[in-house]
This record gives structure tokens, C-alpha cells and sequence, in this order.
């Protein structure tokens, strides 16, 4: 394994997902300038993700077939500025418009930089997407932490209101530069058929493939639904501020980066399908308990075992989804690490109607039940890949 490649891999990869975690730390800002109610802000949420369900499997399919290392870089630029936007506007259609931008961007990114990271692991992928992963947990963490910096402010730590949100367009902008720059030598060694990641020699089982679908929309369906209300449910259900709120949401994406690690070295010593549903089972009952509970301190405490079920299997269903698709592992990275992404944010908007409509946000998480339970069948009915270790 290439630890420098991998590393910068990852760094690249918090880069680009720090922006879609900003959002929903975001929201709380947005809704008390602009009067946005939850449904509108689960629509902003959407808006990220639903044009990259759309280019993100070509984009995958070309990764396949020739090297485009420029679009890592690109789509962290494209990223940083579909957010950073959002603090200068006004109306929820050009928010949308711009968050589709910066969706694309995302798009963009993903398969490249997976089939990059893939390369460069060796024979220790488990490890080694779990730390290029692990760099998207940590956007995960550091989203919120730069909006409560920028935009919000702490006590003698005055913020920017929401013109803050330039800190993300001048984030991604070092970011590209320094990647472009990095990256430019290493595309004639991850170009040629032979270095690609790509197995001649294997057969796609698109049957395998379409019941890890089925784990993957319901872990991501639940963790993006759970990580947009969540600082939203400290407010709304537990009367709390709206920087207590995001500090939770930085609190649970800290164990999502612990998880995510532990999780990839478990799945090299015990096997990735072990993993994912050992996960799916401890997800289950914790997210059936959360909407009962009425003690802010109770349910933060929840928020470990949570992040356990929802990200230590992250690294497993996108080694197993390259697996399954031999033969198309850019096609591969781009369904398992995008659209399962985009597809599963459908949800955020549902979960938001449901909470106008039911009096509360807290009602509304009883709907993450279900698509729990659905993602534990499915991972109970995941087999061997025919070119397992």
C-alpha cells in the first residue's frame, strides 16, 4: 500500500465531502433567515444529491475505460462552490440550482478518486478504502465545525453570519490546486488496461450487486436523513441551541471516523460481509429506541452505537460493490460511494414532510425503522464474491 497516495487520497476525499456535510449543519441558519420550513430544507438537501444519482454511473463507466485524474480536483472546486454560494443567496430555487452544481461536483469525484485509492491499496483494500473513506467521515466532522466557526461564532469567537460560508469556495480552492499539481503524476501509472483496477479475467454478478444495493440505500438513506435533522432535533425536540446541535452532529461524525476505521480492519481479519451485518444488527433496535427517548443526554449517548451501525460497514460495501462488478469497478465506485448517496437522500425530503405533517421531527424518525430492517435482510442475503480472498 502507497500510505503517501492513499493519504493525500483521503485528504482529497474530506475535501469534497466536508461541503455535503456543511449543509445540514447549515440548514438551522438558513431557515431562521430565509423562514424555510423542514420541508424545504429537506428539498435544499436533496438538491445536493439528486443530479449526481444521475452523471454519477457515467462518470463511473468512463473511469472504466480511460483516466480523467483531473477530475478529482474538479469536482472538490465545483463541490466547495455549490456551498459557499448558499450564505450570499436568497431564494431557495437559486440555493437549489447552485447545490445541484455542487452535487455534480461531487459526482466527479467519487469513482476517480475510488478507483485511484483501490490502485494504491494493494492488497489491503479493507484498510485502505477504509482510510480513503475515512477522509469523507472527516468531512463529515469538519463541515460542521468550520459552519459553526465561520457562520455561527462561539463566545468571543464572533462568526460571519452566513456570508461565512465563503470559507468553504477558498477551502476547495487550495485543495484543487494542490491536487491538480500532485495528482498530474501519477495518471500515466493509474491510465494503461493493466493498472486500471479493473479484472478482464472476472464476470460481473449483477445479482450479488443489486442486494448490496439494498444495504447500501438503507445506510444511506438512514445516515443521511439522520445527519440533516440531527442538529434540527436538538432544537426542535430537545429546545436546545442551534451550535448544541451542531456540536452533536460533530460528535457523532468523530465516532463515524472512529467506526469507519475500525470497521475496515475488522472486515481484513473477519470479512466484510460479517461486518455489514454485524452492523445492520446493532443499527436496528438503536434507531427503533431513539424517537422515544425525551433526554437530550440519553440520546446523545446513543449517538456512538449509532455511528457504529451506520459507518463501520462503509469500507465493506464498497470493496464487496467493486467485487461484484469486477469488470466495471469505476461503474462500481460510482454506485456504491454516489448514487447509493443521492438515491438514499431521497429520504431527507420524505422524513421532512412527515415532520410538518406529524407535528415533529420526533414522529418522523419512526420512519427510519423500516429502511433499517430492510437493510438488515439484505445483508443477511449477501454472498461470497467470486473472487474473494
Amino acid at each position: 500500500m502507497d500510505y503517501k497516495k492513499i493519504s493525500l487520497l483521503s485528504l482529497g476525499h474530506l475535501s469534497c465531502d466536508l461541503n455535503s456535510h456543511a449543509l445540514a449543519p447549515l440548514l438551522p441558519f438558513l431557515a431562521a433567515a430565509h423562514n424555510f420550513d423542514y420541508q424545504t430544507c429537506g428539498f435544499l438537501a436533496f438538491a445536493y444529491s439528486v443530479v449526481a444519482s444521475l452523471v454519477q454511473p457515467g462518470l463511473g463507466l468512463l473511469a472504466d475505460r480511460m483516466s480523467k485524474g483531473w477530475f478529482i480536483p474538479l469536482g472538490i472546486l465545483m463541490a466547495g462552490i455549490g456551498i459557499g454560494a448558499t450564505g450570499f443567496l436568497s431564494s431557495e430555487y437559486t440555493m437549489f440550482a447552485f447545490l445541484v452544481f455542487g452535487g455534480i461536483g461531487a459526482a466527479m469525484f467519487h469513482p476517480e478518486a475510488a478507483r485511484y485509492a483501490n490502485i494504491v491499496s494493494g492488497d489491503h483494500k479493507g484498510v485502505g478504502l477504509s482510510i480513503f473513506s475515512v477522509g469523507g467521515n472527516g468531512g463529515m466532522l469538519m463541515g460542521p465545525v468550520i459552519v459553526i466557526l465561520a457562520v455561527g461564532g462561539l463566545p468571543g469567537m464572533p462568526g460571519f453570519g452566513l456570508h461565512g460560508t465563503a470559507a468553504f469556495i477558498i477551502l476547495a480552492a487550495v485543495m484543487a490546486s494542490l491536487l491538480f499539481w500532485r495528482i498530474r503524476s501519477w495518471d500515466m501509472a493509474a491510465a494503461g488496461p493493466a493498472s486500471n483496477g479493473t479484472n478482464t479475467s472476472a464476470s460481473n454478478d449483477w445479482r450479488a450487486f443489486s442486494i448490496l444495493s439494498g444495504c447500501l440505500l438503507s445506510r444511506t438513506g438512514l445516515t443521511v436523513a439522520f445527519t440533516t435533522y440531527l442538529p434540527l432535533y436538538w432544537q426542535g425536540v430537545f429546545h436546545q441551541t442551534a451550535v448544541t446541535g451542531n456540536l452533536m452532529l460533530v460528535l457523532f461524525s468523530l465516532f463515524g471516523v472512529i467506526s469507519n476505521l475500525s470497521g475496515g480492519a475488522a472486515a481484513d481479519r473477519w470479512g466484510f460481509r460479517r461486518v455489514i451485518r454485524w452492523a445492520s444488527v446493532l443499527t436496528l433496535p438503536m434507531l427503533a429506541a431513539f424517537p422515544f427517548i425525551t433526554n437530550p443526554w440519553i440520546a446523545g449517548a446513543l449517538l456512538a452505537p449509532l455511528a457504529v451501525g451506520l459507518f463501520a460497514p462503509f469500507s465493506s460495501l464498497v470493496v464487496l460493490g467493486q467485487r461484484y462488478l469486477a469488470r466495471n469497478m469505476g461503474f462500481a465506485s460510482g454506485i456504491t460511494l454516489g448514487v447509493a448517496v443521492s438515491v438514499g437522500g431521497v429520504f431527507a425530503p420524505v422524513l421532512g414532510w412527515a415532520a410538518d405533517a406529524w407535528g415533529g421531527l420526533s414522529p418522523a424518525m419512526h420512519l427510519l425503522t423500516p429502511l433499517a430492517f430492510i437493510g438488515a435482510v439484505c445483508a443477511f442475503f449477501l454472498k461470497k464474491p467470486q473472487n474473494a480472498d
